[in-house]
């Protein structure tokens, strides 16, 4: 009983500063950067028929054998060495099961992880996306090396991004100007979509 009580402390604590889905994208994203990862694709699929938002994150880095998979809902346990504490997939869990959601992970040594989360949009316990397009500005102009693949789609549209067409023409990901201009790009894009969502949804 008392774990699980620290336990519901410690997330309890945490879900005051993980306070919306762009930072979950950043967390699980850097997962799999430090698992050494070439690839990375992050994808949000938001269906305003069911009220489902299906956030996901896969890569083709280290993976995790069974032992760390069983143990991957641990706060307290990481793959880490400089910290003892891994919080982003126990929370990510909390974050959408509080929604009515779920979450599911797949992994396999040195196949890759992909990390699901379903959240229930007409629940009030909904977290906002946050600054979706900030967080993905960073992830790419501090990874320049990675090919992060993007995509939310919304019902029948969607906006994709995908830093090898970028590069394909001709942007350089390295320059200093970048953030300035894509930000704002991503951002006016997602509003866009965003304009089709059903009124029902607590997202915003």
């Amino acid at each position: 009983m008392k774990w699980r009580r620290l336990t519901g402390i410690v997330l309890n604590r945490c879900l005051n500063i993980m306070v919306d889905m762009a930072m979950h994208l950043m967390d699980i994203s850097q997962n799999s950067i430090r698992a050494d990862a070439k690839n990375i694709q992050i994808a949000f699929n938001e269906d305003c028929e069911s009220s489902r938002l299906t956030f996901r994150v896969g890569d083709d880095g280290n993976g995790m054998n069974e032992e760390e998979l069983r143990s991957l809902e641990d706060p307290f346990f990481t793959t880490r060495t400089t910290r003892k504490v891994g919080l982003g997939i126990p929370l990510l869990k909390m974050t959408c099961e509080q929604t009515g959601g779920f979450l599911t992970v797949e992994s396999e040594a040195g196949k890759g992880t992909i990390v699901q989360a379903v959240y229930c949009t007409d629940n009030p316990d909904c977290l906002p996306l946050g600054d979706i397009a900030g967080y993905l500005t960073m992830l790419i102009v501090a990874n320049p090396d990675i090919r992060i693949k993007f995509t939310y789609r919304l019902n029948d549209k969607e906006f994709k991004l995908d830093t090898d067409e970028l590069k394909e023409q001709e942007i350089d990901l390295r320059q200093s100007g970048l953030p300035g201009l894509l930000k704002p790009f991503i951002a006016e894009n997602l509003k866009e979509l965003f304009f089709h969502r059903a009124e029902k949804s607590f997202l915003c």
